[in-house]
């Protein structure tokens, strides 16, 4: 008779056993797929806006909730050389940063001090300038990181050296760096020792096939396209079609980097409820 209570016993436990972590798992699910449904919810993608700042674009982009926005600063290259006209950086850093947004500030390598396609002059992207660009961005901006535009895609010593020098800095601050090299191909130095957190590979994102390094090192790469013709579900498709090739983030418009396309909510939109679809297929 003991034994038989034990028996019983023993039964009841592993089923309220699996009552509790059955409650539990739905309980997970039901989280998970309530943060999905926000309409806020965070985006992966890596906005990249160099254009104007003003309260209807700074509301468009805090609604949008991007992951990453590489913007304009006071303090970088932009936010310095047009001095104190305010509509060129961004003013409200803290509050896209409570909207859970990480801002990348811009500056430009000059292809490590060398040259440039803007119209800039050199005393803009030496060495020095950069790193008083990366110190002030640090403490007085405070941003999350710094997005290092025109990086050769193969440098050599001197250019490693410049390149390294830079991140170096910006980690002793604390800072995510992000490289731009606007190729799909380029050297996996900027990962194994040039210390890059981050790579801007394709700036012509078509849904192409991804280079050696792409495939390889996707997890820590970016990339970007646009195309006039483009609408909102083209950029999410592309979008789409690169982060299941492996690619972290991906940003298209249909216009360049200075301007915010028309139809960016629906494409946001597009892609959190597609998301939301694929994770609900998957756990089918």
């Amino acid at each position: 008779m003991e034994a038989s209570g034990r028996k019983v016993r023993s039964r009841r436990l592993q089923a309220l056993g699996l009552i509790i972590l059955s409650l539990f798992a739905l309980t997970m699910i039901w989280l998970v797929f309530s943060m999905l449904l926000r309409p806020d919810k965070i985006v992966p993608i890596n906005l990249i806006y160099y254009g104007v700042h003003n309260k209807a674009e700074d509301s468009l982009i805090l609604r949008i909730r991007p992951e990453y926005a590489v913007v304009n600063t006071r303090h970088g290259l932009w936010g310095e050389k047009k001095g104190l006209d305010e509509c060129y950086f961004l003013q409200s850093i803290s509050e896209y940063q409570s909207a859970g947004i990480k801002v990348i500030g811009y500056i430009s390598a000059g292809y490590e001090g060398k040259d440039t396609t803007g119209s800039i002059d050199q005393e803009w992207y030496s060495l020095e300038t950069n790193k008083r660009f990366i110190l002030n961005m640090a403490t007085a901006d405070r941003v999350d990181g710094v997005f290092i535009d025109e990086c050769s895609a193969f440098p050599g010593p001197e250019s490693k050296a410049y390149l390294k020098e830079l991140a170096d800095l910006a980690h002793t601050l604390g800072l995510i760096v992000w490289g731009n090299v606007g190729t799909d191909d380029f050297d996996p130095w900027f990962f194994t020792e040039g210390g890059f957190d981050l790579i801007h590979s394709s700036e012509s994102w078509d849904g192409q096939d991804l280079s050696q390094v792409q495939m390889k090192w996707g997890h820590r790469i970016s990339v970007s396209g646009y195309d006039p013709e483009y609408i909102a579900k083209d950029a999410a498709d592309l979008t789409l079609n690169a982060w299941s090739k492996g690619i972290a983030y991906c940003y298209v418009s249909d216009a360049d980097y200075a301007s915010l396309s028309p139809w960016v909510e629906e494409y946001v939109s597009l892609l959190r409820k597609k998301t939301f679809k694929r994770l609900v297929q998957e756990s089918d």
